[in-house]
């Protein structure tokens, strides 16, 4: 996956999320639900694989969806996100 399809996953995230004013336990269960629902784009895998290499991205995350949430806060729901995204959903 390139820079290019990965920032689009985190950018649609980053959307989904930029009014919450906390990126807690509650946001992280309704983005998982909405990527299951097919809400974001990609499945739980792809998904999963664009946050892992956002993780190892150097660079700002937050530089074209811009949020009100710290550059930290993001980083920390983004590694949250993708731990509840290895969690198998359930049947």
């Amino acid at each position: 996956m390139g820079t290019d399809s990965w920032k689009g996953h985190v950018n649609g995230i980053l959307y989904g999320v930029q009014f919450d004013r906390v990126l807690d336990d509650s946001v992280v269960t309704r983005v998982v639900d909405g990527v299951t629902a097919g809400l974001y784009p990609g499945d739980r895998a792809e998904t999963r694989d664009a946050l892992d290499q956002a993780l190892r991205y150097p660079g700002p995350l937050n530089d074209q969806a811009e949020t009100h949430h710290s550059e930290d806060e993001i980083r920390l729901f983004f590694r949250r996100l993708s731990a509840a995204l290895h969690t198998p959903p359930p049947s």
